[in-house]
């Protein structure tokens, strides 16, 4: 069963498990999936609508928002385009960045695998410019706890730009995590979203729970 935490009459917010994809995928465990067969209803014999409005990478846990209907998904897609949408992470790293506040600026590219990202501070062939704020709301020692705003949308943006700035997200060993925190899972959550109802034009802000399994020294209300 998927966490609902939030919905209106087209749409819904779960709050998304680190381990499973977003998409469906031949038969493996998928939000997808698990949307179609929870919406589905009893005398119908298709698979209930599921529109995927934005991704979470597999490992990453929190908010992620689904369109119950086409016209829905085509609206909350142009609101994703233009940028009237706001999403809030937060991110569990091994070490600390260059400072309690600030923002990181730079060029990503997928590297020839396509399963990695990789970071320069200088334009490069094939790289775009990535953008994001930070502040850092807790931790010390080898755990701290940060907001992550992202200002644009990049492949792998928070997790790659982050371990290129000396701090890599907790377990994420594809960027140079050394320490455990569970099979496919990492310490990147979608803590926030904010976004209007296509239907009702009313203001929603959702925000979703943090995992259990999150280290004790970053805990948040």
């Amino acid at each position: 069963m998927l966490d609902t935490i939030a919905e209106g009459s087209n749409w819904a917010v779960i709050n998304k498990p680190a381990g499973i994809a977003t998409e469906r995928h031949f038969q493996y465990d998928t939000v997808e999936a698990r949307a179609q067969e929870q919406w589905k209803r009893p005398s119908a014999k298709k698979p209930a609508y599921v529109g995927i409005v934005h991704r979470l990478d597999r490992p990453v846990s929190g908010a992620l928002l689904l369109a119950r209907n086409k016209s829905t998904l085509v609206a909350l897609n142009e609101a994703f385009a233009a940028r009237r949408i706001t999403k809030v992470y937060w991110a569990v790293t091994d070490k600390p960045l260059p400072a309690v506040t600030g923002d990181l600026v730079h060029y990503l590219g997928r590297e020839p695998t396509r399963k990695k990202a990789f970071a320069s501070t200088r334009p490069v062939a094939g790289a775009q410019e990535a953008k994001l704020s930070y502040r850092l709301l807790a931790g010390s020692g080898n755990s701290y706890l940060y907001q992550v705003v992202p200002i644009t949308g990049r492949f792998h943006q928070i997790r790659c730009q982050l371990a290129a700035a000396g701090a890599p997200i907790t377990g994420d060993h594809a960027y140079g995590s050394l320490r455990p925190l569970g099979d496919h899972v990492i310490g990147l959550h979608a803590r926030q979203l904010n976004f209007t109802d296509p239907k009702s034009g009313e203001a929603i802000e959702v925000t979703a729970p943090t995992p259990e399994y999150w280290p004790v020294a970053t805990e948040q209300p």
